[in-house]
């Protein structure tokens, strides 16, 4: 067999075996509280959020605003915005995760995004729970528009 067969084989393995992880260390995060309204500043965007329970687990719920002064003053349409909610162990490990798509939209100024998602962590990890979110972001001049490239921001957990 050649080493790239057997190099596969031990990723295919640790794959299975549960190696592989989703991480979030790299984000930033603030620990679990329920129904408490927060607030989490990345580079692109702000969530205002509240964690509150719900029958099956948790949902996530809030405003996801694109900060204005981060992105090109020549933005004014959003074509593609996934937003992500992770809620990860001490390490950044994460456990599980929940994630929203939006359809195109005008960008405007202070106007919030609603998002609501589930999240259904282990009951017994919630003492020690983070929160952290992701999200992919392309913005163009106009709706349509095509005279320059698109601007992107991507902030997301990673596999490892």
């Amino acid at each position: 067999m050649n080493k790239l067969k057997i190099c596969l084989m031990l990723l295919l393995v640790c794959l299975v075996s549960g190696c592989a992880h989703v991480d979030v260390s790299h984000l930033k995060s603030q620990p679990w509280k329920l129904e408490t309204r927060r607030t989490l500043d990345m580079e692109f965007m702000s969530f205002d959020y509240e964690v509150i329970p719900r029958k099956e687990g948790y949902g996530v719920r809030g405003m996801a605003y694109i900060k204005k002064n981060s992105v090109p003053v020549w933005a004014g349409w959003v074509d593609d915005l996934l937003i992500q909610g992770y809620i990860s162990d001490d390490d950044g490990v994460a456990f599980t995760q929940g994630e929203q798509v939006f359809s195109p939209r005008k960008l405007e100024d202070d106007k919030g995004i609603p998002f609501d998602f589930e999240l259904n962590p282990e009951s017994s990890f919630v003492d020690t729970m983070s929160i952290s979110f992701g999200y992919r972001l392309t913005l163009s001049k106009a709706k349509g528009d095509m005279s320059r490239p698109p601007f992107m921001a991507i902030e997301r957990a990673v596999s490892q």
